[in-house]
């Protein structure tokens, strides 16, 4: 009786499975993936006092009429200009964005920071094109209001952000590019996640699973595809102990443009920061 039981709350689990999946193919599917992929936040949080005595926020127009918001953080002219692209998650002020650059402008740099569409206060929606569109039309911008050249822009992307720099980086030459935590493609991500320990997954990680392999990629972010054709001098760094990228990731970026400097720390994570603070600063002390 009890295995009679347990074999209908079963087949009702999966039958309820199947119909959440049903319906999906019946709307819009790559809504439910930019949920997957993009996780915006838009409440933003207080700057930091290192930042928040030396910040400017305004705000610029992307190229498709979207307001984007950023912040200016002013700092020598003597050096180049670093524009920090964040990740998937959070905002420009949120998870721990603010303190990965602090020690950049305790160094002295101007930095600029900036939210793509769709995350803290900027307009719009967030999708693939559009935060390629946000990051171009940005750079054109810093030449245009403060007079900062291509030549000038050193792009520091961390996570999505590295994505995005990538993407950026293999049209245009800049001063220097630096990509962290960087992985290969968003398919690349997704068969990672659902190869995990999979004779170990429960019947919850398997449906989950099939239904992530089931949704069309739309968002592909494939970065594999477009590092060759980076000009600009380009540093790679990745924490080994990463949890949410593999670092084997970050190596393969490192073959395929193998005159890039590298760093696979021993120590730090995903999300960590300061671990990176002396690889950073000896790539831009060596930029010519």
């Amino acid at each position: 009786m009890v295995v009679k039981i347990l074999r209908i709350f079963f087949l009702m689990f999966v039958l309820s499975i199947f119909s959440v999946y049903i319906a999906a193919k019946s709307i819009d599917i790559t809504k439910i993936e930019k949920k997957l992929v993009y996780k915006p936040v838009n409440k933003t949080y207080n700057l930091i006092p290192v930042i928040d005595s030396r910040a400017q926020k305004n705000y610029f127009f992307s190229k498709d009429g979207i307001k984007i918001n950023y912040l200016r953080i002013k700092g020598s002219r003597k050096f180049p200009v670093i524009v920090f692209c964040h990740g998937n998650s959070g905002n420009m002020t949120r998870c721990g964005n603010q303190s990965k650059l602090k020690f950049l402008v305790q160094e002295g740099y101007e930095v600029f920071t900036f939210d793509y569409r769709g995350f803290g206060e900027s307009g719009g929606e967030v999708d693939e094109k559009g935060l390629y569109d946000d990051l171009n039309s940005f750079i054109a911008y810093l030449d245009e209001k403060y007079n900062i050249p291509n030549d000038k822009i050193i792009l520091w992307g961390h996570s999505l952000g590295s994505a995005v720099v990538i993407d950026t980086a293999s049209k245009i030459k800049l001063k220097g590019v630096i990509v962290e935590g960087a992985f290969t493609s968003v398919e690349d991500v997704r068969d990672y996640v659902t190869s995990q320990d999979i004779n170990k997954q429960s019947l919850f990680h398997n449906i989950r699973n099939r239904f992530y392999d089931s949704i069309p990629i739309t968002q592909k972010f494939s970065s594999k595809d477009k590092i060759a054709s980076v000009k600009s001098p380009t540093l790679i760094i990745h924490a080994i102990n990463d949890k949410i990228i593999p670092y084997e990731m970050g190596e393969k970026l490192a073959k395929l443009k193998p005159d890039a400097k590298t760093c696979f720390s021993k120590i730090g994570g995903h999300c960590d920061y300061g671990w990176q603070d002396k690889y950073i600063l000896k790539f831009l002390r060596n930029l010519n």
